[in-house]
């Protein structure tokens, strides 16, 4: 109470920081020279301490009629399930006749009381010792073991017993296939150590079942229960949706991504459809015009009119198979085609140029839009997560205290109203502990959870944006590029 580092309610009903809490539980079984007249007379059990450990007027035996010198009471245990504080417990023993006058009792603090079967000799009112009387009991001391993990706890003893078991059996065995002298000595020296071992447990296991006797059935209630609840509040705790990685890749799959995509493509291969008419068209003006050229050379060549030898010899000369190349006019008619079709596909290389330039930056503008959207629309999820995990706790926590509270309601073993709301309010208490502990722990994994989102979508903008800035850095020095690479061409 001293200590700062240190809490103490006196009227709480959890265990005390640091102190462990106890379970006792005593069994009247008779009592000796109690009166020597033939009057009936009653045990009475009472626990004090603090205001969660003080149990009064509760525990009584049957009335023994007639019988003062040794009446046997040996039925019930009355169990003191959870001592809050032991170190401040007492109790007490009172002998009572039927009439309700005081034979004798006995006040003893808990840490002074040693378990097994034990004579107690009992005292006046005032505390002064009597003679003869004394009674008969049954005590049993151990730790308290909250409702539903007792079967958890003598699993953990379990381990303990079957390694001696087989270390017994390993020496047996090794002794019957003939072992050294020092072997069968030492398997002669552990039987009688597992004898008593096995001995020992089973008496502990008896004061077990003795103690828990008719809560056993509700143990085995509250761990089914248990069960139930904790594979329900597992699954509640799965995720429903993984968060997946955003990548270049991930966010070109987006649905508005794949429409611009569609669509730009859509205009390029009409803007390839309007150039490839265009050069048709061009291609076929020009066809006729050398054509047209070429007939009227051939015109020429074969013309009556030209009779000289030497002008026929000079038209012969500047005259081949394929056209006129001496003549000043087809070698003009030629440079203009040549020019008219290089400035045509530079036009259109520059006006796909610039499309494209175009469609990158719409492309880029939208992934950042996309990345943006994408990690907002993912904190958005896992808060929707995180909200519906704790509306499914909260319910599997109330659904378990309901479950908890009928089946108190339901258990035969509670004698009395007292007991059934002190039962209530423990378990209310251990359940409203186990319960924050259960929202802390999740509270703690969720928070962990956004920061690890947070950290991912920082790292994962940085490298993505970097990404697209390459990406739009790369189109744009690609098609400054372009029109270097081409060169001019005609369609002669």
């Amino acid at each position: 109470m001293r200590r700062p580092d240190r809490t103490f309610d006196p009227y709480a009903e959890s265990p005390v920081d640091g102190v462990i809490a106890a379970f006792c539980s005593v069994r009247v079984i008779s009592g000796q020279f109690l009166s020597d007249k033939k009057i009936g007379t009653y045990v009475e059990v009472d626990m004090y301490g603090l205001p969660a450990d003080t149990i009064r007027k509760e525990y009584r035996t049957r009335t023994i009629p007639a019988n003062g010198l040794n009446p046997r009471y040996d039925e019930s245990v009355f169990e003191f399930r959870k001592i809050v504080l032991p170190d401040l417990a007492i109790l007490r023993i009172a002998v009572y006749e039927e009439t309700g006058k005081l034979i004798g009792q006995r006040v003893l603090p808990l840490d002074g009381l040693q378990a097994g079967y034990r004579h107690i000799s009992l005292r006046t009112e005032g505390n002064f010792p009597l003679s003869l009387p004394t009674i008969f009991c049954q005590i049993i001391l151990k730790s308290y073991v909250p409702d539903g993990l007792s079967a958890f706890v003598d699993q953990l003893n379990q381990p303990l017993l079957i390694k001696k078991t087989e270390d017994v059996n390993s020496s047996i065995s090794n002794s019957a296939d003939g072992g050294t002298t020092s072997g069968s000595s030492s398997a002669r020296r552990a039987r009688p150590i597992d004898s008593s071992s096995t001995s020992t447990p089973s008496l502990d296991s008896k004061a077990t079942t003795t103690s828990t006797g008719a809560s056993s059935i509700s143990t085995n209630t509250l761990s089914t229960a248990d069960t139930t609840s904790l594979a329900s509040t597992i699954k509640s705790k799965t995720p429903t949706e993984i968060i997946i990685p955003i990548t270049l890749e991930y966010l070109r799959e987006h649905k508005n991504f794949c429409k611009l995509k569609h669509k730009q493509d859509k205009e390029i291969i009409l803007m390839k459809k309007k150039h490839a008419k265009e050069q048709s068209v061009i291609g076929e003006q020009q066809s006729k015009t050398m054509n047209k050229v070429k007939t009227e050379c051939e015109k020429l060549t074969r013309s009556p009119m030209i009779n000289s030898g030497n002008s026929r010899k000079d038209l012969s000369n500047g005259i081949n198979s394929s056209g006129v190349k001496s003549d000043p006019k087809l070698m003009d008619l030629i440079n203009e085609q040549n020019v008219e079709w290089t400035t045509l596909v530079q036009r259109q290389l520059i006006e796909m140029n610039t499309v494209r330039r175009q469609h990158t930056k719409e492309q880029c503008d939208l992934l950042r839009l996309l990345l943006d959207e994408t990690q907002k629309t993912q904190v958005k999820e896992i808060t929707e997560r995180h909200l519906k995990e704790k509306k499914d706790l909260e319910l599997n926590q109330v659904r378990q205290n309901i479950e908890d509270s009928k089946r108190l309601g339901s258990e035969k073993n509670i004698r009395n109203k007292s007991e059934l709301d002190r039962r209530v309010r423990e378990l209310k208490s251990n359940n409203t502990k186990k319960f924050l502990e259960e929202r802390k722990r999740q509270m703690m994994k969720q928070e962990r959870e956004k920061e690890n989102l947070t950290k991912s979508h920082e790292t994962q903008k940085t490298t993505l944006l970097a990404e697209i800035d390459k990406m739009l850095e790369y189109s744009l020095n690609y098609q400054d590029e372009t029109p270097m690479a081409r060169f001019p061409s005609s369609s002669v």
